[in-house]
């Protein structure tokens, strides 16, 4: 017979019982349960932080155009010579928040002007539409 296999050696072991696992795994859900939202909040107001970002540079380069050369630009493109890589500045893509306090998904593939031409949008909402409600 070999020393150490006998009934006393396994009879010392301990570990977790089923509730106890239980008891853990219900706590870690419910502190993922309230993580994830907060998670999700933080990408809409990263995503409304680079919406305005965006905008008030669109805003200056149109300023700028107009004051070069006498005309508001009749598409963003035009703004080529005040804003690098133009052909890259899209909106995110995600939730967004607008100072109304209202969550809009934002599905546009690229900033546009306004009807007057003097102010870039996104989706039809200019710079001071974006943002915490105040």
């Amino acid at each position: 017979m070999r020393k150490g296999l006998g009934k006393g050696l396994l009879s010392d072991q301990r570990g977790f019982t089923l509730l106890e696992m239980l008891i853990v795994i219900s706590i870690a859900g419910v502190l993922a349960a309230a993580a994830v939202p907060r998670f999700t909040n933080a990408i809409a107001l990263a995503n409304t932080s680079r919406v305005q970002s965006d905008l008030q540079v669109l805003n200056s380069a149109i300023v700028l155009y107009q004051a070069e050369k006498g005309a508001y630009p009749s598409a963003i493109g035009d703004l080529g010579d005040y804003v690098l890589d133009i052909a890259n500045v899209k909106p995110p893509k995600g939730k967004c928040q607008l100072r109304s306090g209202q969550i809009e998904e934002i599905t546009a593939a690229a900033y546009e002007l306004s009807d007057d031409k003097t102010e870039a949008t996104c989706q039809s909402h200019k710079l001071g539409d974006f943002g915490r409600k105040e």
